[in-house]
């Protein structure tokens, strides 16, 4: 009973605390672009310099992630394993988040900046994200209780996304911007969305209870060698890994093109990125609601298949709207859910084959090591994010982007500084988006919807040739485990 009492505590504030967690992470993933390209004037060279930055950067960070997992492995604080790190670094994430988008500064002595200040948060925000991701795992055991702690972690980190997404454009661009311009509309949604962060993570360390996870003995420390043995003598997890990366490659790039497609068709009102964003958002959080009742009538397997089914629909739909079909804003929103819907029962999926990892690798070694295992996560998301901006940043120089998010940027500029009226920003914002013509729409089109499938098919393939973790396995593996445990 007392165990029962603990997981559902525990089940409420560990997903609970999600919520701020994804709103920080949206504003700095899918809006850091989106902020330099709307409220700076920068040059091609320059543009091309930050994107080099941010690719150097995340990889950088994708292998600060296993380095920071053998941390976490080798902490034994009052606090626990995971907590300081979760609380340590959230505090600094939300304090970096703030000064990055206060900042005045333009050009070169902005582009040095930017590079600061992206390093010092990709430091900070892998401190609080392995900490936080590493910790599910040993919150529950049972399958059931893991598919719901996973399910409702998914569900409030989708629901803090959603509201970043729903929120952030409105506040930022077009005529509801705090401030009426950019510049102050995102200094202002940044001071907000990092006090919700710190505030979650709080409650998050105060009132889960973390369990003794680890069979290490007290004077054992993992050292660098041993935590890459960990990843590389784990045949599930690298094949799990390799999913991750194509998954996360594929299913980004809308998020990426989508905003400024929008403006393209539709104007520069962040209200028309809210109802595009909210449709996708929706499919995300369907899933999550959705998902422990499929897994009840279906194998997970099953679940990805009906989600790449989901994939190629959706983004075949989102296509043909604009082509085959008028353009239209309501069918474009339903092809975004669609597809959201889709991807969102794939990575479901992957999230619950890296946490089964776990125990296999326990099955194997004796040593569960969930802080390395779960720093995979990130990992594969973030050098997906290095090979996607690759991508941005080829075909924004390519397609002359940044003549038309120079014109938005200098006219929220002569906004912020009070040089032009609401009038006369419109009128220049207006001038500068009629410079994507229907080559850059059509090209537009293509990056969003054909690498997307083709990525995320191979995902699906390499999942059903290579991931031997099915639902019987799993149980077996729990079997053993629970044998060699017990104790004699």
């Amino acid at each position: 009973m007392e165990e029962v009492k603990t997981f559902n505590r525990n089940k409420w504030f560990y997903s609970t605390g999600g919520i701020g967690r994804d709103m920080a992470y949206q504003l700095f993933s899918a809006y850091l672009l989106t902020y330099v390209m709307f409220t700076k004037t920068i040059t091609n060279a320059q543009f091309a310099a930050i994107s080099v930055i941010m690719i150097v950067c995340r990889i950088f960070d994708a292998l600060n992630d296993p380095i920071m997992g053998g941390i976490i492995e080798n902490t034994k604080m009052k606090l626990g394993k995971f907590k300081p790190w979760i609380l340590i670094g959230a505090l600094t994430s939300a304090i970096v988040m703030v000064l990055y988008f206060s900042s005045p500064l333009e050009g070169w002595p902005f582009v040095i900046f930017f590079g600061c200040m992206y390093l010092l948060f990709d430091i900070t925000f892998t401190m609080n994200d392995i900490g936080y991701w590493s910790m599910l795992p040993s919150l529950a055991k049972d399958q059931a209780q893991r598919a719901t702690l996973t399910s409702m972690a998914n569900l409030f980190a989708s629901i803090g996304a959603i509201i970043a997404f729903a929120v952030i454009p409105i506040l930022t661009n077009g005529p509801n911007a705090i401030g009426g311009n950019s510049i102050t509309g995102y200094m202002g949604v940044a001071i907000i969305i990092a006090a919700i962060f710190a505030g979650c993570q709080i409650m998050t360390t105060v009132f889960v209870k973390e369990a003794p996870v680890s069979y290490r003995s007290e004077d054992e420390k993992i050292g660098l060698k041993a935590m890459f043995q960990v990843v590389f003598k784990n045949d599930q997890l690298l094949w799990t890994s390799l999913v991750m990366l194509l998954y996360n490659l594929g299913s980004s790039l809308i998020n990426v093109f989508g905003i400024i497609y929008v403006y393209l068709y539709f104007g520069y009102d962040g209200i028309n990125i809210t109802l595009f964003v909210g449709a996708y958002a929706l499919g995300n959080l369907l899933i999550n609601i959705v998902y422990p009742q499929m897994v009840k009538h279906m194998t997970r397997k099953q679940v990805a298949t009906l989600g790449l089914i989901g994939v190629v629909v959706g983004y075949g739909f989102f296509f043909m709207v604009g082509v085959v079909i008028p353009m239209n804003y309501l069918l474009l929103c339903v092809a975004g859910f669609i597809l959201s819907f889709g991807q969102a029962m794939i990575y479901m999926v992957t999230t619950i084959n890296l946490t089964n990892c776990i125990e296999y690798n326990e099955y194997k070694t004796g040593n569960r090591d969930e802080a390395i295992i779960f720093s995979i996560r990130p990992f594969m998301a973030k050098m997906g994010s290095a090979l996607q901006q690759g991508i941005v940043a080829v075909a924004y120089l390519a397609l002359g982007i940044t003549a038309i998010t120079n014109g938005i940027s200098e006219a929220e500029r002569m906004s912020n500084m009070g040089l032009i009226n609401a009038e006369q920003k419109v009128s220049m914002i207006d001038q500068a988006l009629s410079l994507g013509t229907e080559s850059i729409k059509m090209n537009f089109r293509i990056f969003i919807v054909v690498v997307p499938i083709v990525l995320i098919s191979l995902a699906y393939i390499v999942m059903m040739n290579k991931n031997k973790i099915d639902e019987k396995e799993y149980d077996k593996m729990i079997s053993e485990i629970s044998k060699k445990n017990k104790p004699e």
